[in-house]
């Protein structure tokens, strides 16, 4: 994918109806036929183009190839190749209310998973949390709550590709990024399963 100049994001397509895709593009003769400036370039999986839509309410899907023999993946697509390949799907909630969190009993082979991809995702990780979410209204379900600076979109599918081997199935979880007021609600219920030895530099 063409990153925009300056490398903040990337150019969307928009559609009839005022819908917007994210386009990406399999080879750099595809990517020549656009128009624009040339600037760097980010390969990703399509786990990571999933997430990215998944993250953004405004996306309708994705396009591969707009300029040539393309392929429309809309935002059910994509949820229904990822059910296909990893038995699991995931999308955005936006949770009403207030969360009501306790310490979650999971097992130990989900924790390790949990700490080792902390650990090695290269990324500024500071604590990690497991608990169990309640918002109003809704089921229970595993909060995964990360303490780190840097994007969401690179370090969670990492997270949920090490998550989903140990989780039951149909279970519920949530990733998400520590706010200052939930970190520290989550340290009044419970202790960090990952918590780095060192300050952010």
């Amino acid at each position: 994918m063409p990153e925009k100049p300056g490398g903040k994001g990337f150019a969307l397509l928009a559609a009839q109806e005022e819908t917007l895709f994210l386009p990406a593009y399999t080879s750099e003769k595809e990517i020549a036929r656009r128009q624009g400036p040339r600037g760097r370039r980010a390969v990703l999986r399509l786990a990571m183009l999933h997430h990215i839509v998944v993250d953004d309410p405004r996306l309708s899907g994705v396009v591969i190839n707009p300029f040539g023999v393309s392929l429309v993946l809309r935002r059910a697509d994509l949820l229904t190749i990822e059910q296909t390949v990893t038995g699991m799907t995931h999308a955005r909630v936006e949770h009403r209310g207030q969360a009501f969190l306790s310490p979650a009993r999971c097992s130990p082979a989900l924790t390790e998973a949990f700490t080792a991809a902390l650990e090695n995702s290269g990324m500024n990780v500071a604590e990690g949390y497991i608990l169990t979410a309640r918002a109003q209204e809704e089921t229970p379900h595993l909060l995964f709550l990360i303490d780190f600076r840097g994007d969401r979109k690179l370090l969670f599918p990492r997270i949920a590709d090490a998550l989903r081997p140990h989780m039951p199935p149909g279970a519920m979880f949530e990733l998400r990024q520590a706010s200052p007021a939930l970190l520290g609600a989550a340290r009044q219920v419970a202790l960090p399963v990952y918590k780095r030895d060192t300050l952010y530099h």
